[in-house]
């Protein structure tokens, strides 16, 4: 694919883990390498990551991504630029253009909702849309909030998250990990997420004394980091010693070996702050039923789309403990059922979440083809964002 000289300034990159560092890599590592710049803020191990990479990072520190800006510019001939969050990089768009850039484009995650809610985030983000030619969202829920704040300010496009079907597939062994981590033969949940509040962890050790008694060889794994990190490790410790692992930071090589452990995933998200934190999607959802995992999952922002419910998983309040407990012990219950859904969930997600498609809608965009109908078309239609088909394995790859 082609695209114009492009600048993407993000605060979201990797080596930092992260659903929007995932979302912003797996979409540049597939536009033309000779086209980019990046900049993005310094982390460690970032000079050897970036040192394998095909096109320049320039590193900043902190949010200062603004610095040089001009002189970027001008070195790398740009003339297109994506922000990968707008919430709060979008607030740098003016400066973009004061620079040079000629064609903007902006992407919204679950945070910019929380902004739309507020009234002085909100009133910052309408200054600033009019310079942006395109702002795109993940989810229906997140497209709504942005047009109510927005009007026809600014022009919409969804560009969502996606999944390597390759890389998160069934069949892989998890058995290194039952076994480094010591959960044993019986039934694994597992989480994967940064630790915060919204996430819902809390709300998932509410519910695991139901999950226990019921089936006392079941074990929980919390995969990742995060300010929640400590509390919920010592809660585990005193409330569920034995049965609930907090890993911490896994290599994002080793991630699919996780989930190749479990036998059904969770993702208890909750909307937060009266509403001004909420899920966008839900990338490690999509990951589990890649996987051929059934979910369940916390009904927040944009997070029911990344299940049919009651096909691939189930959404549910997941600020009601005994809510949570019931849709496990379901999963458990009855594994035959519960497998089904995982297939079924493997299915939909190979046949209609695709970062190539994605990538190609970004590229589209960034180049301004108005003309590029296929590329700019809705990454699902309704029809297939709500059914699951067995005759889609033939597209499933």
């Amino acid at each position: 694919m082609d695209i114009p000289r492009t600048l993407v300034m993000t605060g979201h990159f990797p080596p930092e883990p992260g659903g929007v560092q995932t979302f912003t890599w797996e979409l540049v590592r597939r536009l033309p390498a000779d086209r980019l710049v990046v900049v993005a803020p310094t982390w460690p191990g970032a000079a050897a990551f970036d040192a394998r990479l095909g096109f320049p990072v320039v590193r900043r520190r902190g949010y200062l991504l603004f610095r040089g800006l001009r002189r970027l510019v001008a070195e790398h001939g740009v003339h297109a630029a994506w922000i990968p969050a707008a919430a709060p990089f979008g607030m740098y768009a003016p400066l973009l253009r004061a620079a040079g850039v000629r064609r903007l484009i902006a992407s919204t995650h679950g945070q910019e909702i929380g902004w739309f809610r507020a009234a002085p985030t909100r009133a910052a983000l309408r200054a600033v849309s009019r310079t942006i030619d395109a702002l795109t969202f993940l989810t229906e829920t997140c497209r709504a909030e942005v047009a109510a704040a927005l009007g026809d300010r600014t022009r919409l496009v969804q560009l969502a998250g996606a999944v390597d079907p390759e890389r998160f597939r069934p069949g892989l062994d998890g058995a290194g990990v039952r076994r480094d981590h010591g959960l044993g033969d019986g039934p694994v949940i597992v989480s994967v997420s940064r630790l915060v509040h919204r996430k819902g962890h809390d709300r998932l050790l509410d519910a695991w004394p139901a999950i226990v008694r019921r089936h006392p060889a079941a074990r929980l794994v919390l995969v990742g980091e995060g300010p929640m990190r400590r509390p919920l490790t010592e809660r585990a410790e005193r409330e569920a010693p034995g049965t609930v692992v907090l890993t911490g930071p896994v290599p994002d090589a080793d991630l699919p070996r996780y989930y190749a452990a479990a036998d059904a995933f969770v993702l208890p998200c909750r909307d937060d702050r009266r509403g001004l934190q909420v899920e966008g999607l839900g990338l490690s959802v999509l990951e589990a039923s890649a996987t051929g995992l059934p979910v369940v999952v916390g009904r927040s922002g944009g997070s029911p789309e990344a299940v049919v419910d009651g096909e691939t998983g189930v959404v549910v309040d997941a600020a009601s403990p005994a809510e949570l407990a019931r849709a496990l012990n379901g999963l458990l219950d009855d594994p035959a059922s519960a497998r089904l859904m995982g297939e079924a969930g493997r299915r939909w997600v190979c046949a209609t979440w695709s970062w190539d498609r994605a990538a190609a809608r970004l590229a589209a965009l960034l180049r301004g083809a108005h003309a590029d109908q296929e590329a700019l078309r809705g990454t699902r239609t309704e029809d297939a964002a709500r059914r699951v088909s067995p005759a889609w394995d033939s597209r499933s790859g």
